[in-house]
């Protein structure tokens, strides 16, 4: 377990803390950085780790895939399948956890961070934080985050997310269950850790038994 160059590792009391450290692209997610924070993840250590927070030093936590990736004309050829291989990975990494996980959202959570915290189990916004997904912008079809958006949200709030790729507020985002918590952009890390150190406190095997009962399956 160690940070590298693109992301950033820390774990205390039993809390780890995965912090995407791109933060003068706004933490674009490039092929580089997911083959650190697939590593990273799996690299914490099976014992020791009782609570998950995923994070995005400086602005905002993730502006998505970058941009340069996305929009390249010969996105299919060049990325897809790599995409598709290591984000397999992170997002079965994370719905394989016993212990809570959760994403701390602050100043935006575009794209792939949106999907990504889909995955997990609790979200914390940050009051002026805006989530999307505007993949269908790019001729992406994102048709793996479906069953999951639509079980938080509903079909006609996840048709309408994944069609228009338009910008969701906080308020709103926790109205459709999308959301936990909406707090100050300065306390989102904080609050989120608290919320995962707290269910981390009680049994764990009890966690570990409500978690697997509130999968949803692909």
């Amino acid at each position: 377990m160690a940070s590298t160059d693109l992301v950033e590792v820390e774990l205390t009391d039993g809390i780890a803390i995965v912090r995407l450290d791109r933060p003068d692209k706004l933490n674009a997610v490039t092929l580089e950085s997911l083959e650190e924070l697939r590593d990273a993840l799996v690299g914490l250590p099976d014992d020791g780790v009782q609570g998950l927070v995923v994070a995005g030093n400086g602005p905002a936590t993730c502006a998505g895939m970058d941009r340069e990736i996305v929009a390249d004309a010969e996105y299919d050829e060049k990325y897809a399948d790599r995409i598709e291989a290591l984000t397999g990975e992170i997002y079965g990494f994370l719905t394989s956890r016993s212990y809570p996980t959760a994403v701390a959202a602050r100043g935006a959570l575009v794209g792939i961070g949106f999907i990504l915290s889909l995955r997990c189990d609790f979200l914390v916004v940050g009051e002026e934080t805006t989530l999307s997904l505007p993949e269908v912008q790019f001729g992406i079809a994102a048709t793996h985050t479906i069953p999951y958006l639509e079980a938080m949200v509903g079909t006609r709030a996840a048709t309408e997310i994944v069609l228009t790729g338009e910008a969701i507020d906080p308020d709103r985002a926790r109205e459709l269950g999308l959301a936990n918590r909406v707090v100050a952009e300065d306390a989102v890390e904080d609050a989120t850790r608290d919320l995962v150190d707290g269910i981390a406190e009680h049994d764990p095997a009890a966690v570990a038994e409500l978690k697997a009962a509130t999968t949803v399956p692909e």
